[in-house]
Formats: structure tokens, sequence, C-alpha cells
């Protein structure tokens, strides 16, 4: 006789500990993947955030080194307050035979090595250092003599437009517009062909370059002028915008010049302080970026 056996299977479900155990490590685990992935995505919009606040001021930044690098030797200067840069751009450089000197009579010409090609118009400045002691009549001592026009400054009336390239003599004739004579010959003679001055100036909260122009409210000064002053009285194309959203400190200039020594060049320093003007005091997202650049001039005239 045949016995068969049966065995029961039983099946055993979660506890309600096990349960709860599970949902809390599920939990967890979410939590630290959703703040992961949260600071993440936060740190990626603030990352695109600071950068679109000063991409502008450094695209500002790289123009005003490339000009400042071209600057005439010893004509930059930096008003009281640190909030405007100026300097005289230079054209071109060669080198002359003879210029008139104050010793001589002044004259509308002079002779110079000939040019490879057809030079810009502008002025001629020669030897561009400050020299002045008062011993120039007319002049007082103290005043700048690289932005002070007079009949015998370093810097001249404007070239004609007529002067040659090169005459049978193998030189070039430089005309100016009007008779005049240089204070200092120049050691290496050596001469610039400078272009009217410009400003750089922060205005606010917006940082402007300011272009002179002969016979506007904006040209050679003895006292040079401030942001303001310029912004009130010029328009485009004698100014154009740069960069917006620029603050000041009260303990921070915008720009620093450090006069060339005999160990080093000239240096321009731009602190430039990026705040967004759109977003409150109050808000969290609200910083300031420092932008800090500096640029060696040379300093040989």
């Amino acid at each position: 006789m045949a016995y068969t056996t049966q065995h029961s299977k039983h099946q055993r479900g979660f506890t309600l500990v096990e349960l709860i155990v599970v949902i809390t490590l599920l939990g967890i685990i979410s939590l630290v993947t959703v703040g992961f992935i949260t600071s993440t995505m936060q740190g990626y919009a603030d990352l695109t955030r600071r950068d679109q606040l000063s991409s502008a001021v450094r695209v500002a930044v790289e123009r005003m080194a490339r000009e400042i690098r071209n600057a005439l030797p010893n004509s930059i200067r930096v008003n009281a307050s640190g909030t405007c840069l100026e300097f005289i751009p230079s054209l071109a450089a060669s080198r002359y035979i003879s210029v008139p000197l104050s010793a001589s009579a002044a004259a509308s010409s002079f002779p110079s090595v000939p040019f490879a090609v057809e030079p810009p118009i502008g002025r001629i400045a020669v030897y561009p250092i400050d020299t002045n002691t008062g011993d120039e009549p007319g002049r007082a001592a103290g005043l700048n003599p690289i932005y002070d026009l007079d009949s015998w400054s370093i810097i001249s009336p404007m070239m004609s437009a007529s002067s040659a390239l090169e005459s049978a003599a193998g030189t070039v004739n430089v005309l100016l517009n009007s008779a005049h004579r240089f204070p200092t010959d120049s050691p290496s003679k050596r001469y610039f062909i400078v272009d009217e001055p410009v400003s750089f100036c922060v205005v606010g909260t917006d940082l402007y370059r300011f272009q002179g122009q002969n016979g506007s409210s904006y040209s050679y000064a003895v006292n040079q002028l401030d942001g303001p002053a310029l912004f009130a009285n010029l328009v485009e194309p004698q100014e154009a915008l740069l960069a917006s959203d620029v603050v000041t400190p009260p303990d921070n200039t915008p720009f620093k010049y450090s006069e060339a020594t005999l160990l080093r060049n000239g240096i321009v320093l731009f602190d430039l302080f990026i705040q967004d003007q759109q977003l409150s005091v109050a808000d969290t997202t609200q910083e300031s970026i420092r932008v800090q650049f500096e640029v060696q001039v040379k300093n040989v005239p």
C-alpha cells in the first residue's frame, strides 16, 4: 500500500518594520540625489550668471588695454577720484632729421625719414616728458606740458594733408598747419604722430569711452575733465558705452597709474566691481565680481 506525502509551501511577506526601514532608506537616497542635482544646477546657474555679468566688462578691459599700450609715452593721467583715465593715442612714429626748437625760429615743416606708407594725419609730438620748470614764457610751473598746446609745446598743431611721402633728397617734409617750435630735442630724433585725447571714465554705474575731437568741447586741456562733465557735453560718436553694472565701493578707485621708474615701465591698474543693478541688495543671488587687470605702458620717448 503506497502513501503520498504532500508538503505545503508557505509564502512569507514583509513586516511593517521592514517596510518602514525601506521607505526611510529610499527617502534618504532621494533627498541626497535631489540635493546633489539641485546644487549642481544651482552652481551652473550661478556660474552662468557671473559669466554674463562679467563678460561685458572683460571685453571692455581688453579693449582699454589694447588702446593704452599704444598711448603716447608719459601721456597717461588719472583724475583725483580715480574714476577717469586719460591718454593720448599714438598713431605712428618715425625719426626726424631736424625740428624747430625753442632756441630757433618757429617753422611749419621739418625734414623726416621717409615713410613706408602714407602716415595718418594728426599732431606731432617730440620728446614727451614733463620737463616744465616754469621758465617758458606764458607757462606756469606745475602744468603738464604734454596737454598744454601753445606755440612751442611738446605737441604741435595739426599736420597738413598735403605732406609728401618722399622728396628728391630721400627725405619727407612733414607739413604743419601753422608755425611751431618744440621745447626739447629728442636724443634719438624720434617723433610721434598722435590723435586727440581719449578718456575712459566710470559715470554712475556705466563705463564710457570718450573720444576727443579738435574744436569740440573735449580736446587738449591742461586740467583733466572728469566723467560727468564729459558725459554732459558729448554725444555719439565721441561718447560710447563700454559696460554697465559697474559699482565703485567707497574704498576703491577704478583706475590707478604708477609712473615709470628706472627699473620698470609705467603700470595701469583696472580695478572694477560688477554688480547686477536689477537685483535688490536683499536678494540672496546679489553679489559683486571684481575684475583686476594690469597693463604695462612703455615710457621711452
